[in-house]
């Protein structure tokens, strides 16, 4: 069964910019990472916020790569950047 991850950014005026840098590192550490099908970033400009999500082949896959790629998130002052805190890895399991 696929793994389905998401981080639901809301960014303060002016660090859009900051978050879809972290965003970048994180996909292109999760294209080395074994089992990724896909993972971007996507920005709702209607509610301005960014959507990250990452798409794994099956959740033990996702776990292994989670802990490449945690500490670049973990790295980046994301209260400094927000207006809200952000909803991080909202994991999501396919139902049908």
């Amino acid at each position: 069964m696929k793994h389905l991850t998401l981080g639901i950014h809301y960014p303060k005026k002016g660090c859009t910019d900051q978050i879809l840098k972290v965003a970048k590192k994180v996909c292109e550490a999760a294209k080395n990472c074994e089992g990724l099908v896909d993972a971007g970033a996507w920005i709702d400009e209607d509610k301005h916020r960014i959507i990250m999500m990452s798409l794994w082949q099956n959740t033990e896959v996702a776990i292994k790569a989670s802990k490449t790629l945690r500490p670049i998130i973990a790295k980046a002052p994301f209260s400094d950047w927000e207006r809200k805190p952000s909803d991080n890895m909202v994991t999501l399991k396919r139902k049908c």
